[in-house]
């Protein structure tokens, strides 16, 4: 889910404050201090987290290696039909 960064964002507004505050309390730096919040929240929002699970590359070794366990998924539940097939016994 994408989070797009407002006037009204909490976490933008507790950034500024902390960069602020870490940077001695400047008076008259708090536009730039809100614009570099947006930045940095921005940036952490574009990283994938680890709810967003592995991205795996499309080549065609990997597509290989794929459809290979789909055969064998197929090979595998094929033979256990056979088995219990009534015509077999």
């Amino acid at each position: 889910m994408e989070h797009h960064t407002g006037p009204d964002d909490p976490r933008v507004r507790e950034r500024a404050h902390a960069i602020w505050e870490r940077e001695g309390r400047p008076e008259g730096r708090h536009i730039e201090h809100w614009q570099q919040a947006v930045r940095e929240i921005a940036e952490e929002d574009a990283v994938p987290g680890p709810e967003a699970g592995l991205q795996t590359p499309d080549s065609a070794s990997e597509r290989a290696l794929h459809e290979a366990a789909e055969h064998l998924r197929g090979v595998d539940a094929h033979s256990h039909h056979r088995e219990s097939s009534p015509a077999d016994r």
